[in-house]
């Protein structure tokens, strides 16, 4: 399996395409992702996808995107984790933890922490991998400027700071959720 990073300002088209068709076929029903590459937040030229491919096939992505969020103890520096997905006929291969994995050291390189929302089904993958659930509020702001809570399960990785640093009290995304 071949892991690769790139960041947003140099995806082709050709890729672009690639990852777009990869997400549709692995969340087939999120109507965004037949038109775009993001859900809710539009990537910005920093962000980057993380990728694995078999026999020059991609077979898995996730995408991290950056941001400076609010807390409690000031502002903190995030690699957000989104599209995290799986070709379908690879899934079980590998693919979405090698990506993780990948998107891991970047946090740790250059993030205070990392950050993602997900479902109850997929907490015991990410914990697998280091990540661990907070009971923070979050806040976001969906498209018509509305503040909004994010679902339960949110889940942070130590990245240039210790998990014993990460906040108490209410944390402001500064935007939408990814």
């Amino acid at each position: 399996m071949n892991i690769t990073t790139t960041l947003e300002r140099n995806i082709t088209d050709a890729h672009a395409k690639e990852i777009r068709a990869l997400q549709e076929c692995a969340f087939p029903q999120t109507e965004e992702f037949r038109t775009q590459r993001h859900w809710h937040t539009p990537v910005a030229d920093e962000d980057c996808w993380i990728g694995a491919r078999i026999d020059g096939k991609l077979v898995g992505s996730v995408c991290i995107m950056f941001r400076t969020i609010s807390t409690p103890i000031g502002d903190l520096r995030i690699g957000g984790i989104g599209n995290v997905c799986s070709h379908p006929d690879a899934r079980g291969q590998g693919a979405a933890k090698a990506c993780m994995r990948a998107a891991g050291a970047v946090i740790e390189a250059s993030c205070d922490f990392g950050l993602l929302g997900c479902g109850d089904v997929v907490l015991a993958f990410y914990q697998s991998l280091r990540w661990s659930r907070i009971d923070n509020e979050v806040i976001w702001t969906d498209a018509d400027g509305n503040p909004q809570v994010h679902d339960p399960n949110v889940m942070i990785l130590p990245g240039t700071r210790p998990l014993a640093e990460w906040p108490d009290g209410t944390i402001d995304l500064n935007g939408p959720n990814w």
